[in-house]
């Protein structure tokens, strides 16, 4: 697998040690990640610096503002910003929402950092 230039990447799951264990997973692959626990307060963050970040990670069941709703949100924001969901399930209707939106794929936790790599080189924009 050829390696992908650093990234700048948002991490939203209401988990703090599930973020923060991916936050070092994708700090051991060279990536710069930032951890946020709560929605409303990821969307203000990237609301006020769009460019900031090269992708996202998000949780889709996260409580106040749910995660594919984010993605959406992020989507208006800076179209086409490039999303990775990660879950530990998904049901059918929610995985059919985030195809017709076109935010797919999904991660599956837990991973291993090569799939995580794998699913981050699939994910970046062109």
């Amino acid at each position: 697998m050829s390696p992908v230039a650093p990234l700048r990447v948002l991490v939203v799951d209401n988990n703090e040690t599930v973020c923060a264990v991916t936050a070092t997973m994708l700090e051991s692959l060279g990536h710069r990640a930032d951890c946020e626990t709560d929605s409303l307060n990821a969307l203000k963050i990237f609301s006020e610096d769009p460019g900031k970040f090269d992708l996202a990670i998000i949780e889709p069941m996260l409580p106040n503002l749910a995660g594919l709703d984010l993605a959406i949100h992020f989507r208006q924001i800076r179209p086409g910003f490039p999303v990775l969901f990660y879950a530990g399930y998904i049901d059918a209707s929610l995985s059919r929402r985030i195809e017709a939106d076109g935010l797919g794929p999904v991660a599956f936790k837990p991973f291993t950092m090569s799939e995580l790599a794998a699913a981050i080189k699939n994910r970046q924009s062109p």
